[in-house]
């Protein structure tokens, strides 16, 4: 018994000396300490003016501007640039730099995507860094447009999905997904788009909500569901009202 006893107590001592010891091989990690391979915190107020991430890492973009892709709000959501390059920059990234205009030079931090010759901008950096500034969002009912031409451009998001074209007689055309999913989008062929349009400083922008080839070949693209059309004035059913869980 005197035997069992002295290998149980050296069992219960080894269990409660040995986590300790392993703890205390290991240094705390202060506030001001950073484990190896970790990347160094960015100063407070070190952040350009709007910026929240440090994008310093972000290599520079830079090109002269061809023309500005006109966004919703009025304001210019992109640029295509002299040698071929598409920038999609968010709302209110270019009302940062009241010089942007084509012809100029323009300087960003981002991400390219080379194989679409696309890159998304996340921040200015002509002499400073510049961040989009929130803006807000105006609702406003635009009035219904169409357009007709050949796609000389087709264009991009940040994600690098395909979202709509710039028109060979200088319309910018947006699409929805199912759009984007349709086999009218290609390199010089014929499109027809209606649904609702703004004329901007940047030119003529329609968004579509019908998409084809031709107008009498247009089909519905719209992400919106679709609202069922009602009885017709003077019919049996016109003045019927269904509830929510069907009629009663």
């Amino acid at each position: 018994m005197k035997i069992r006893t002295g290998l149980l107590a050296g069992l219960v001592a080894a269990l409660v000396v040995a986590p300790a010891g392993r703890a205390a091989a290991q240094p705390a990690i202060s506030g001001d300490t950073m484990p190896q391979g970790t990347m160094s915190q960015a100063v407070p107020g070190s952040l350009p003016a709007g910026c929240v991430f440090d994008l310093t890492s972000l290599p520079r973009f830079s090109g002269k501007i061809d023309r500005l892709l006109p966004g919703t709000q009025g304001d210019a959501v992109g640029a295509l640039l002299k040698d071929g390059t598409e920038i999609e920059m968010p709302p209110g990234l270019a009302a940062q730099d009241h010089h942007m205009r084509a012809g100029a030079t323009i300087t960003v931090r981002g991400l390219a995507a080379p194989s679409l010759r696309l890159v998304r901008a996340f921040a200015l950096s002509n002499g400073q860094e510049l961040c989009a500034s929130p803006m807000p969002e105006l609702v406003t009912a635009a009035p219904p447009a169409s357009t007709q031409g050949r796609i000389a451009r087709l264009l991009h998001d940040g994600d690098g999905a395909l979202n709509g074209a710039l028109l060979d007689n200088g319309t910018v055309l947006r699409v929805p997904a199912s759009g984007a999913r349709t086999s009218f989008l290609r390199l010089g062929a014929p499109i027809y788009a209606e649904g609702y349009g703004y004329q901007t400083a940047y030119g003529k922008l329609v968004v579509a909500r019908r998409l084809g080839p031709d107008r009498l070949q247009a089909i519905h693209v719209s992400d919106e569901p679709l609202v069922p059309r009602g009885a017709p004035p003077g019919s049996a059913g016109y003045d019927q009202i269904e509830a929510p869980g069907g009629t009663e």
